[in-house]
């Protein structure tokens, strides 16, 4: 076992979590120490980061395979949510998009953070 999944057991054990959510995490864990590289590891907490935010590794596009209509449950205006971001809406089907828990001011699709 690494440092990280000793830690990580030892952790675990003092605050009683056993069973199933116990075996989980010493398996994550585990998977992520095989990452001995420094900067390899740091991407990869990096995406994983971003997947478990369920936010996307690249920036959103216009491509209409991303986007589902939610026009019909508001009343029939147009209004369009990422299936890579919930919490990216449209009302031109991509091609500007706000994030819900922001302002609502529009991004381009070229410029999102």
């Amino acid at each position: 076992m690494t440092a990280l999944g000793d830690h990580a057991i030892y952790e675990l054990t003092y605050q009683g979590i056993t069973g199933t959510d116990y075996d989980n995490i010493v398996n994550i864990v585990g998977t992520f120490a095989n990452y001995t590289d420094p900067v390899e590891r740091d991407g990869i907490l990096q995406k994983v980061l971003l997947l478990l935010g369920f936010k996307p590794l690249s920036p959103l596009t216009n491509e209409s395979a991303q986007w589902v209509d939610r026009s019909p449950t508001i009343g029939g205006n147009p209004l369009w949510q990422s299936k890579r971001d919930p919490d990216a809406f449209s009302r031109d089907g991509g091609l500007n998009y706000f994030y819900a828990s922001q302002t609502g001011a529009p991004f381009q699709a070229d410029d999102a953070p």
